[in-house]
């Protein structure tokens, strides 16, 4: 197979992140998103920026979720199985846009999932199974 240098990889992964329910029972949440896969420069540079806001004294102003949500955009472009809670058995789809990303970073775990479902996306390893 022969690759094509220049071309923006993307691809769709789980983004698993665990999650409680109201009975203590621990869950695990699953949806996908569609990842474009940065270069080495720009995940370099990603990494970088991440880091400083992580170590950043701001004021308070700013949320978490704020400050992550530009960075998450220049990985995350897409998701799917996201559903707002509107009394249906299915629920309705919340598209993928910057206000429901910022709302999404501030649930429990999703942050981590993220980062770490780019991660496993980016070194284009499959997923090992447990046990045996």
């Amino acid at each position: 197979m022969t690759y094509k240098i220049g071309s923006q990889a993307k691809a769709w992964w789980p983004i698993r992140f665990n999650g409680v329910t109201e009975d203590g029972e621990v869950v695990v949440n699953e949806i996908r998103g569609r990842f474009l896969i940065l270069d080495e420069d720009e995940n370099f540079n990603l990494d970088r920026e991440i880091a400083a806001v992580r170590v950043a004294d701001d004021d308070g102003n700013v949320s978490l979720s704020e400050l992550m949500a530009p960075l998450v955009l220049r990985f995350l472009e897409d998701w799917k199985d996201v559903v707002e809670d509107d009394g249906t058995e299915g629920g309705k789809a919340v598209p993928f846009t910057e206000a429901s990303l910022k709302r999404m970073l501030r649930v429990p775990n999703f942050a981590n999932g993220v980062a770490d479902a780019y991660r496993a996306a980016r070194k284009a390893e499959p997923e090992r199974r447990k046990g045996n």
